[in-house]
């Protein structure tokens, strides 16, 4: 039976350090390989060239498509990645996971990630100024720079940094933390789907969002899981060993 300082191995011969630095390097090559896939498409946007040049016919398809039905649900569902929903979101996940493991790290990562996306969206949007399409294509009224999208950003770092908080050391069958996971996921891609039907935002400044937010998420998560021995004092922090 593992001690109120200790964590039993994940798996067989694996100790739990182990883990963590395996787990560690491979979200660092994840975060790398999202940090290119960003550099590029702000390589292609600001010479307008590369991936751009599908911003036009793939937004122009999609206005050409707009059902009056399909633009409504679109409306509602483009509310959730709004920077309040987001909070609110991160917010939550953030106080569960804190009273089930009794430590404020669930807390201090949430905090992060928020204000973290929050300042590099700005950041790259002041930088780089790109404006969004065409008034006559938007189905919302909006303002500001198009790249990258925010909402994008926000809800890929908020989605996957809330399932990991949420679902990490849980009890219970896989099949269940692989559904939290591909709700995330499917979230990500609609919130997404849902800037580009509106006609607020250029394909590339979605993609280039997911990449920022997947690359900030997956930097947390590796830091989290890096921490986890700062846990290991409080016996229900335990359950943190289990990624």
């Amino acid at each position: 039976m593992a001690g109120p300082t200790e964590c039993r191995p994940l798996r067989p011969g694996l100790a739990p350090g182990r883990m963590a630095l395996l787990i560690t390097a491979a979200g660092a090559l994840a975060v790398c390989g999202l940090a290119a896939l960003f550099a590029a498409i702000l390589d292609n946007v600001l010479d307008g060239d590369g991936v751009t040049a599908w911003d036009g016919p793939i937004s122009a398809w999609i206005m050409v498509h707009r059902e009056p039905v399909l633009t409504t649900v679109m409306r509602s569902l483009t509310e959730v990645g709004n920077p309040p929903v987001l909070a609110a979101i991160m917010a939550l996940a953030a106080a569960v996971t804190t009273l089930r493991v009794r430590t404020l790290a669930p807390a201090i990562l949430g905090s992060v990630a928020v204000a973290g996306f929050a300042l590099m969206v700005l950041t790259v949007k002041l930088a780089v100024g790109r404006p969004r399409p065409p008034v006559s294509e938007r189905a919302i009224a909006i303002d500001g720079s198009s790249f990258p999208s925010g909402h994008a950003t926000g809800i890929a770092v908020v989605a996957l940094v809330s399932v990991w908080m949420l679902t990490r050391g849980r009890q219970g069958h896989r099949w269940t933390r692989a559904i939290a996971w591909i709700a995330a996921v499917v979230l990500i891609a609609a919130v997404g789907f849902s800037r580009v039907y509106l006609g607020v935002h250029y394909p590339s400044d979605i993609v280039a969002g997911w990449a920022l937010g997947a690359a900030w998420a997956g930097i947390l998560i590796a830091a989290g899981t890096a921490a986890t021995p700062l846990w290991l004092g409080h016996p229900r922090g335990r359950r943190l060993c289990r990624p």
